[in-house]
């Protein structure tokens, strides 16, 4: 039970809810959500980008938030948008693959996380400061959160180990309901990236540590305004962040509360049901963990899912306006790693072998090369998977009429 000071889980949810990020209100938009899950899921993002482009749907994105695996993606992206020129009438970018998929499918032949990780357990270095290094050297080079475009806006997320939320780097601002907010962060692009995916235990924590009077309250009422002054000062000398996925894997906070059109790309790792499970401590504990993690994400999807489900019925329906905000109904798309690709089968949807996509989803969490080969066919199957599910959900202006072909044909699924 909590005692006098604390607040219940009640009032925290409350907070949560009733906080109001800068111009919080939602409206009208597109906005693109990427999960975690290692290389996997920055392959399997790729793929999905490369198909919104080709939909003109990219060039139209407001907000890109995302986590972990995604955030590397994400990164990238930020960091090519300027060499990215002007859509074409359709909205697409012509040199996407070239100056986007080309040097990312590069970047995934690099081996980090054991050797960040070992030289991480050495005295006076960091795995998390490593993996910042290995981003900056191999793909976002030196550019700030102040070099990254205006819009659409990034948000890369992390978790706050201290404060316990979801703590946003972007270009106006980074920070967490809890501590206050850090304006116009000159945080280095790789940093908050690695932040975002500080896997723990071996690649967490990032930690910042800042100048006195970096942080600044909210101008909207917070738990800032709360905490005594002391121990709010503590929070805000350093501040000790893990994998943006501990606390919402999919990326969906800054975008759901805040657009009515989402588009969700998922590359986690989908559940694994097994009867041999290890019962000694240590294995016990991680199957705890992995069960734990895995009801949480269902709820945060499910939750997505039957918001889609009723702003799409509501459209169909001629009830909801393109341009109308509801509280609850969304329109958009979700699509995942291990999503059935039978059940969303729009014409000329390109063939998708079930052993082999399930296969590809199973792969696993690292930040390693995962082979030429493999690399590839997740690039094509968040390419066919995204293509099927925006073309049979999304509801919009938009023709969508762009046909479907393989980013890489020499691993077609």
């Amino acid at each position: 039970m909590p005692n006098g000071t604390e607040p219940s889980e009640t009032q925290l949810a409350e907070r949560v809810a009733e906080f109001s990020w800068d111009g919080g209100k939602l409206e009208p938009g597109i906005a693109l959500a990427m999960s975690g899950g290692g290389f996997r899921a920055m392959l399997f993002h790729a793929g999905a980008l490369v198909r919104l482009n080709e939909l003109g749907l990219l060039s139209k994105a407001q907000r890109i938030s995302s986590v972990s695996g995604g955030s590397i993606a994400a990164g990238h992206l930020a960091a090519v948008w300027g060499k990215l020129g002007s859509p074409d009438v359709g909205g697409a970018f012509a040199n996407f693959k070239a100056a986007y998929v080309a040097p990312i499918l590069a970047f995934s032949r690099q081996n980090l996380d054991v050797k960040d990780a070992l030289i991480g357990l050495l005295p006076g270095f960091s795995a998390a400061d490593q993996v910042a290094k290995s981003y900056e050297n191999h793909l976002l080079g030196t550019l700030t959160l102040q070099d990254i475009p205006d819009s659409p806006r990034f948000v890369f997320c992390a978790t706050n180990l201290q404060s316990g939320v979801l703590f946003r780097f972007s270009k106006p601002y980074a920070g967490d309901y809890v501590i206050g907010r850090l304006d116009k962060p000159t945080i280095r692009l790789s940093q908050a990236v690695a932040a975002s995916s500080a896997f723990p235990p071996v690649l967490s924590p990032m930690e910042l540590t800042l100048p006195e009077g970096s942080f600044t309250d909210w101008p909207t009422q917070s738990d800032a305004r709360t905490l005594p002054q002391q121990e709010l000062a503590e929070l805000r000398r350093k501040v000790v962040l893990t994998d943006g996925g501990v606390y919402d894997n999919h990326g969906l906070e800054p975008v759901v509360k805040r657009y009515m059109t989402v588009l969700v790309s998922d590359g986690g790792a989908p559940f694994g049901r097994s009867s041999k499970i290890g019962f000694d401590w240590v294995r016990q504990l991680r199957r705890i963990l992995d069960v734990t993690d895995n009801q949480v994400r269902a709820l945060r999807r499910r939750n997505l899912i039957d918001r889609l489900s009723a702003g799409k019925a509501a459209f169909d329906a001629g009830t909801l306006k393109r341009n109308e905000t509801r509280n609850f109904e969304r329109l958009g798309a979700y699509w995942g790693i291990d999503t059935d690709a039978s059940k969303a089968a729009p014409p000329d949807a390109l063939p998708c072998d079930g052993p082999l996509t399930d296969k590809l989803a199973r792969t696993s969490t690292r930040l390693a090369d995962l082979g030429e080969t493999v690399s590839k066919q997740l690039v094509n199957w968040g390419y066919a998977i995204c293509d099927r599910c925006v073309r049979t959900h999304y509801r919009g202006s938009d023709a969508l009429t762009a046909r479907p072909t393989w980013p890489y044909p020499e691993a077609s699924l």
